[in-house]
């Protein structure tokens, strides 16, 4: 800025905030001040503020509009976005800043910080649009029919909260990803770690200035030391954790905290002297450009890198991106232009409101792909951000009230949260969301209820053993031919039955959850209660897909595998004949299904740009290939060709048995259990010819689909 700004006579904290209000998107996801004053005092920080401001700064807009547009381009499945994700980290670290440079300036200007008034401002600016937005997803739930309905109650409350986040993590949310259409509120996720920020960040701000008499040293080191904390945890929770690393306060927060440390080194020492000083940020400001929209290109979310410090370089990018903005430059200039700048004005709204109108509005109910697709989404969304901050954000957010109204901004903050809390309750009771077809299987039924002549069966695996299961299930209660229930052993869905070690399933990593790994323990003693129960049980049906032929690092194996590598095979080949033994030895005879090949994503909008590598058909042929062999060599266990007649079926018929590509429709499976799998099964577990595919499979009986 020219340093005729410097000069000004400065405006009072409350106009500086006001100011900073009005032009800070989300006091997040966005900033748009700058230090423009000359460097603090030397010898003392502890001096009051040398005569400067927190001016208006349109390049720090800029940078917003630019790293929203990363955010829409990734969620618009663009494969040359997929590191547009990032674009959130680069709001971390503008956040930071800001709300540090207000803190750190009030300090100095008043000798302390109003918390009461700082936290009214940070309502006031996000409540209002996030609540809005809540409350229209909640009430969307009675017009439309999606499966994300069945979580929405927990995942509203949650984001209202603001512990979204934690509430992510604890559900897995990675396997959501890849089976279900994910949450409408997901991108919440991020905004309630900032919201943890603005609660506890101040406080530790006024207790290190309580502390240290201001000094603005003393909170360098505080700041230095968090980052340095959540670098720590990084490291410590590692790649074997990727969700975790990805939503957990402690470690995203560093990306914030690397701004909150930029705006407390230039408090002290200002911006760079001279204009060789300023030169070189400038130069550092376009290298740091580059890298960003390298990144915002080629890193992807698998990237073990990103689970081991990555984030944090990034965010270091990051600010020295924000601090090239506060000289004259490229990047300046750049960040300038006016779409960018008013695309950054608007961008709480942009963020906000962009994830549940791409969801809604995809290729099914449009048409569309592509371009033509993100067009539209694009359109929506600036037309209900704009809106959004004329009619209700900038209004609130510069001291609009109801009219009349003398309730304090707690009070009415609370009014809000409890409305769109009675509306999150009250919307799943009035509506009802799809059935979750992977939880069709119900209860055991009475051991009255299981003829003496029907076989009884236990399955077995992962989640497209569900769908199969029913289908068996219900096929053979009608027939009186069968009755399948459910293990109960395994952790539940996003289970497969190798344990242990990482996994990149969809293109996300995740880990084996605890009870994925436990089935060892688990599966005897629920084959003991049956036994106990039925006093019989006839067989164990056994499937299993796409986890386990996902690329995988085992435990102690820093090394990616997948099925063709030997040393991923004999791990197969151990986990599964473990478990195929754990079964034979208590009498439970074992039927293992083959594994179809699969089409893993088909349901994504837009598909993915290339195949997942677990749609690799010959990982199938291989895992199929180890079930033989163990098969082969156990006298009380049998194959039953699964793959053979699903890979048989004619392309638009498997369409209509697996319309995701990998598990079976729930009217189909029954079908399927019908056409051939059904009277199969009894074979195999009589010891009598497993009967041959049929030449047409599901020929005929795609017209007995059962109603449920």
């Amino acid at each position: 800025m020219p340093d005729s700004e410097t000069s000004r006579r400065p405006p009072t904290s409350d106009q500086d905030q006001a100011h900073a209000d009005r032009h800070n998107g989300d006091g997040g996801h966005v900033a748009i001040a700058e230090h423009a004053h000359a460097s603090a005092p030397a010898g003392d920080d502890r001096r009051s503020y040398p005569g400067g401001r927190l001016a208006y700064n349109p390049a720090l807009d800029g940078i917003r509009g630019t790293a929203v547009l990363a955010v829409l381009f990734f969620h618009g499945g663009f494969a040359w976005a997929r590191g547009g994700y990032l674009g959130v980290s680069t709001f971390f670290t503008l956040s930071g800043f800001l709300i540090t440079s207000l803190l750190v300036r009030e300090q100095l200007e008043t000798g302390r910080v109003r918390l009461g008034r700082f936290w009214a401002h940070r309502v006031r600016r996000l409540l209002p649009a996030s609540a809005l937005t809540l409350a229209a997803i909640s009430l969307s739930a009675l017009l439309v029919d999606e499966t994300w309905e069945r979580g929405l109650r927990g995942d509203v409350l949650s984001a209202l909260g603001e512990v979204v986040n934690w509430h992510f993590i604890l559900d897995d949310r990675a396997y959501a990803d890849l089976f279900a259409s994910p949450s409408p509120v997901l991108h919440f996720w991020s905004l309630a770690i900032e919201e943890q920020f603005y609660w506890l960040f101040p406080l530790l701000a006024v207790g290190v200035f309580a502390i240290a008499k201001g000094s603005l040293r003393a909170l360098a080191v505080m700041v230095a030391g968090l980052v340095a904390t959540s670098a720590a945890l990084t490291f410590a929770i590692g790649a074997d954790r990727p969700i975790a690393i990805y939503y957990a306060t402690p470690v995203r927060v560093g990306e914030i905290l690397v701004g909150a440390l930029l705006a407390v080194i230039l408090a002290r020492r200002g911006l760079p002297g001279g204009a060789l000083g300023r030169r070189a940020v400038a130069v550092a400001g376009i290298a740091a450009l580059l890298v960003s929209v390298w990144a915002w290109s080629n890193v992807e979310q698998t990237s073990t890198r990103l689970y081991t410090g990555g984030l944090l370089v990034y965010a270091v990018v990051s600010g020295v991106l924000v601090l090239s903005a506060t000289v004259p430059g490229p990047v300046r200039s750049v960040m300038s232009v006016e779409p960018l700048r008013q695309l950054g004005i608007i961008s709480y709204g942009v963020y906000l409101y962009h994830w549940p109108v791409f969801l809604l509005v995809n290729q099914e109910h449009t048409g569309r792909s592509g371009w033509p697709l993100f067009a539209i989404r694009l359109s929506l969304t600036l037309v209900a951000a704009v809106a959004s901050y004329v009619l209700i954000e900038r209004p609130i957010r510069n001291g609009w009230r109801p009219r009349r109204s003398h309730v304090p901004v707690p009070a009415l903050a609370c009014a809000t949260l409890l409305a769109v809390a009675l509306v999150a309750v009250a919307v799943p009771i009035a509506s009802k969301p799809p059935p979750d077809p992977f939880q069709l299987s119900g209860s055991d039924p009475p051991p009255s209820e299981v003829p003496e002549s029907a076989l009884l069966g236990v399955a077995v695996g992962d989640s497209t053993m569900f769908r199969t299961g029913w289908g068996l299930s219900t096929w053979g209660d009608r027939t009186g031919e069968l009755r399948v229930l459910s293990a109960d052993a395994q952790g539940g869905l996003g289970c497969g039955l190798t344990r242990g070690g990482d996994r990149i399933a969809s293109g996300v990593v995740s880990s084996n959850s605890a009870d994925c790994n436990a089935w060892a323990e688990t599966l005897p003693r629920s084959i003991s209660a049956r036994l106990e129960r039925y006093g019989r049980l006839d067989f164990a049906v056994i499937q299993t897909g796409p986890w386990d032929v996902a690329d995988r690092r085992l435990p102690g194996d820093d090394t990616w595998r997948a099925p063709g590598d030997p040393v991923y095979d004999d791990y197969l080949a151990s986990e599964l004949s473990e478990l195929t033994d754990l079964l034979l030895d208590r009498g439970v005879k074992v039927v293992w299904l083959t594994a179809p090949h699969i089409e893993v994503g088909k349901q994504e909008e837009p598909p993915p740009a290339q195949p997942y590598a677990e749609s690799d058909p010959a990982r199938m042929d291989r895992l199929n290939e180890i079930i033989r062999g163990i098969v082969a060599s156990r006298p009380n266990a049998v194959v039953v060709d699964l793959a053979s007649y699903v890979n048989a079926l004619p392309p638009e018929v498997d369409e209509r048995v697996r319309p995701d590509g990998v598990h079976f429709d729930t009217d189909q499976a029954f079908n399927v259990a019908t056409d051939w799998l059904g009277p199969a099964v009894v074979d195999a577990v009589r010891g009598r010819p497993v009967p041959a595919i049929p030449r047409v499979p599901l020929g005929a009986a795609t017209a007995g689909a059962t109603d449920g």
